[in-house]
C-alpha cells in the first residue's frame, strides 16, 4: 500500500472533508455563523485557495435546490487566488458568475462534420467549438475567442493547448454578449467523455 508522505496532501483532504460538513450544516440550518465561515479559509498545496468564506454572500435565489447549493460550494472550494479580490472587499457574489464544470458524453465525431467541408480552418474550428459548448450552455453561443478576444487561428493554435489535450478560451452568449461571456476549457477525460468547464 502506497502512503503519500506529503503532509500538505493530508491537510488539503482534511480541509475539503471538513468544509463539506460545515457547508452542509449551513444548508440545514440556514445560519452562516461567522466563526464557522472563518474556518473555511485554506490555501492548497498547488496554490489555489478556498473562497468558501464568501458562501453567505452568494445570491442563491429563492428557488435554489440542494444540488444548486452543492454546485456553488464546489465552485468556491478551490479557486485561482489571482482571479478573486480580497474576501473582505466582496459585498456579494452572483451564483451564475461562478465557474461550472459539466461532464458530457458528447463524442466529437458525433457532431455535424459539414462545418469542416468549406471555409478557412479558424472559422471551422469556431463553429465546431460553438456546437460543443452549446451541448451544455443552452442559452446559445454567439462566438468563441481566445482570452484576448481573437478568434481561433493558426496564431493561437485554434485554441488548442500545446499538448493537444485541451481547448480553452472565451465564449459569448448569443443574445447578451456584453453581459454574458465566460472563460471555458474543454478537456478529454476518456474516449468520448469530455469535461466542459466555464
Amino acid at each position: 500500500m502506497a502512503i503519500d508522505r506529503n503532509p500538505r496532501f493530508g491537510e488539503d483532504r482534511a480541509f475539503t472533508e471538513g468544509a463539506r460538513r460545515v457547508t452542509d450544516l449551513f444548508w440545514e440550518t440556514a445560519n452562516f455563523s461567522q466563526s464557522y465561515l472563518e474556518t473555511l479559509r485554506h490555501e492548497y498545496a498547488d496554490g489555489r485557495v478556498s473562497m468558501l468564506e464568501l458562501i453567505d454572500r452568494v445570491d442563491l435565489g429563492p428557488d435554489c435546490t440542494y444540488e444548486d447549493y452543492c454546485e456553488v460550494v464546489d465552485a468556491l472550494m478551490a479557486v485561482d487566488a489571482e482571479q478573486w479580490p480580497d474576501p473582505a472587499s466582496v459585498v456579494s457574489v452572483s451564483a451564475d458568475r461562478l465557474p461550472h464544470e459539466l461532464e458530457t458524453t458528447t463524442d466529437f465525431t458525433e457532431l455535424d462534420t459539414e462545418d469542416f467541408a468549406e471555409g478557412d480552418m479558424g472559422t471551422k474550428m469556431e463553429q465546431f467549438l460553438k456546437k460543443v459548448i452549446g451541448t451544455v450552455y443552452l442559452d446559445g453561443v454567439g462566438r468563441v475567442t481566445d482570452s484576448k478576444g481573437k478568434p481561433p487561428s493558426e496564431e493561437n493554435n485554434f485554441l488548442l493547448s500545446e499538448d493537444g489535450k485541451e481547448f480553452s478560451g472565451m465564449f459569448f452568449d448569443k443574445q447578451k454578449p456584453r453581459e454574458k461571456h465566460y472563460p471555458f476549457t474543454i478537456t478529454e477525460k476518456s474516449e468520448g467523455q469530455w469535461s466542459i468547464r466555464y
